[in-house]
């Protein structure tokens, strides 16, 4: 009888901590971060052969168009945003994958360790596309997971150690008036009256501190110090999911802090691109500040109707893409998949004379093998994490 009751007792302890699980896990996060990595992985090509092949004006399509593609120095469009969306998302994680441990008991130095490990494979799988080149010139270390791993251990540190949400936000700020004065103030060879995309601190530091292959020849977006400033958009998501987390249950009332939130940011940022003008290059504060407003409304929006109001089919199809974000990122490099797409697609597509036609049947395809492989890993719940 005493062991019969001890095993419903523990089977109930078992069913509230998986209900527990479901309940801190937004469903909305995983949502935006397949909405992040939809653009990456094709949808950006897709939606602008859609219009093309609908007919809609020309002007329409071309401003489309533009929002595709990043801006040469200063300014914003829309492809500007994904990559710190993604660093935003990945702070936004750090209550629960890092804070949580740490409530429970899990020692810091333990939880310090896990930061710097997964830091540095993320860093390592990056290196990866270029090293096993075996050309020491075509090796490059300033890249996109370069810049995500340095700005996450920078950002997930910071919120393991520093417990007040108070003394993180004047971090944030401090972080971002000193990268300021650096910029323009601090001496080095052959400094010029202005920033220009070659003549600046950070420009100079990619090309001296380091000897790698740079993506733009005399700078790269991803290189030396800008891990600064990207790791304060980390810093500004861990302090967004903790206040999520704060409410036992989702609530209407922090979507509409989120937006709130969001006005503000985008709101300094546009203050403060008087000074210091929104250049994605050099992860200027203006552009920290910008593109983290518009995360926290993209966050408010996906939260609110995905969490909040339930309406979880509404991001069905980012889901399992979000799931798997830094899988199928790499298997961009590791894996043949326009290959996969020309056998199965391209055949299809010929039958098409409209050039737009065929595009945009390459670009879907590519999307849907994509999408047919995460939603599979999806469904066996094989996640590949770091």
């Amino acid at each position: 009888m005493y062991k019969t009751l001890l095993k419903k007792a523990k089977n109930t302890t078992m069913a509230n901590t998986n209900s527990d699980l479901k309940k801190t896990r937004l469903i909305s996060l995983d949502a935006l971060r397949g909405f992040d990595m939809f653009w990456i992985i094709g949808g950006s090509s897709m939606i602008i052969t859609l219009v093309k092949v609908l007919g809609l004006p020309e002007n329409w399509v071309n401003g489309l168009a533009l929002q595709m593609t990043h801006v040469k120095w200063d300014g914003f469009h829309f492809l500007d945003l994904i990559f710190p969306l993604f660093v935003f998302i990945s702070g936004v994680a750090i209550p629960y994958s890092i804070l949580s441990k740490k409530a429970k008991g899990v020692p810091i130095k333990k939880l310090q360790y896990q930061i710097i490990k997964r830091s540095l494979i993320i860093v390592f799988i990056g290196l990866s596309f270029s090293l096993f080149k075996f050309k020491w010139e075509a090796i490059r270390l300033y890249q996109v997971l370069w810049l995500i791993g340095m700005s996450y251990m920078i950002g997930a540190s910071i919120t393991l150690h520093v417990e007040s949400w108070k003394y993180r936000l004047l971090i944030f700020f401090v972080i971002l008036v000193l990268y300021h004065i650096i910029i323009f103030y601090l001496p080095y060879p052959e400094k010029g009256e202005t920033i220009t995309p070659g003549n600046n601190l950070a420009a100079w530091l990619d090309r001296n501190l380091i000897k790698t292959n740079l993506a733009v020849g005399v700078y790269d977006a991803e290189g030396t110090i800008r891990i600064f400033p990207a790791a304060m958009v980390s810093v500004l998501g861990a302090l967004t999911g903790e206040r999520i987390k704060w409410y036992a249950q989702p609530k209407l009332r922090c979507g509409i802090e989120l937006l709130i939130a969001g006005l503000v940011c985008l709101f300094l940022g546009w203050c403060w691109s008087f000074s210091f003008p929104i250049i994605k290059g050099l992860w200027s504060p203006s552009y920290v500040l910008w593109a983290s407003g518009w995360s926290l409304l993209l966050l408010a929006l996906f939260y609110t109707v995905m969490d909040v109001w339930k309406l979880t089919w509404v991001g069905w199809i980012f889901v399992p893409i979000g799931m798997n974000a830094i899988t199928i990122y790499a298997a961009h490099w590791y894996l043949p998949l326009h290959d996969s797409r020309d056998f199965f697609f391209r055949g299809f597509a010929n039958l098409f004379d409209n050039l737009n036609t065929q595009q945009f049947i390459l670009s879907t395809g590519l999307v849907i093998i994509q999408w047919i492989i995460l939603y599979i890993l999806y469904r066996k719940k094989i996640f590949i994490r770091v």
